[in-house]
């Protein structure tokens, strides 16, 4: 029953799901799956909308331009909600964006902060494209929840406003302060975050040493590319539960 109900395709739909609730389809929706999973009248998916665990529906209609779908049983309950894994990252190159995008997701990770610093790579941000990525990753990892992404903010206004209900830490390469990684405990929830590539200028490491609020932690003897820094960050917490 189990391994049969997980060959059906999953989709995020921003909708309420309830035992025979119907679900309309527009535009791109109905199109994605006429055109692009090739589905149609009849055919099973699993659907889940971020707050109401995981459906399964059937496809009453469907066309180009739109289609709807019958909510049939709940095969998964909403899960409680994750401890805070926040990653304030600072903007890289689209490729290796992407790479840390949707492997930030998989890794659990409940907040997105894009961080604007002195040597950010990429200084224009596309939420949209970034917001489909995140859906995209989520719905092909399994979760129930969908990561929040939060506005472009500039490093020094981050470091005056503070994150707020957990520790943050930050990576500083070649810093004689930092402790190592594992000499913390995460169980409450963390906030990461990670540097340009280049590394944080002197003046926000400066900025940085002398905040109350940051924890500066050693990822090792090496110098990570900002997307390995933060993945290492990710998957430590994850591995450490």
């Amino acid at each position: 029953m189990t391994e049969h109900i997980y060959k059906y395709p999953r989709l995020y739909l921003n909708a309420p799901c309830a035992k025979n609730a119907k679900i309309i389809l527009h535009g791109d929706q109905a199109h994605y799956l006429k055109n692009v999973l090739r589905k149609d009248v009849g055919d099973i998916l699993r659907i889940f909308n971020g707050a109401e665990g995981e459906w399964l529906a059937c496809i009453d209609s469907l066309s180009k331009k739109n289609g709807e779908l019958d909510l049939t049983d709940q095969i998964k309950p909403q899960a409680p909600p994750r401890k805070t894994l926040h990653l304030l990252f600072s903007p890289i190159k689209k490729q290796r964006m992407d790479v840390l995008i949707e492997k930030a997701v998989e890794l659990g990770v409940t907040d997105l902060t894009p961080v604007l610093m002195h040597r950010t790579e990429n200084r224009k941000i596309n939420e949209d494209r970034l917001n489909a990525q995140i859906i995209e990753a989520a719905e092909q990892s399994e979760r129930l929840d969908i990561p929040k992404l939060h506005p472009l903010i500039k490093l020094p206004h981050l470091l005056s406003k503070g994150i707020g209900g957990v520790e943050v830490f930050t990576a500083l390469e070649r810093e004689p302060s930092a402790k190592s990684l594992h000499e913390y405990d995460y169980k409450a929830g963390a906030a990461f975050l990670i540097g340009p590539e280049g590394g944080f200028d002197e003046q926000e490491r400066v900025s940085i040493l002398s905040s109350e609020d940051i924890r500066v932690i050693d990822l090792g003897n090496g110098i990570l590319r900002a997307e390995t820094a933060a993945l290492a960050c990710l998957s430590y917490v994850l591995l450490s539960k």
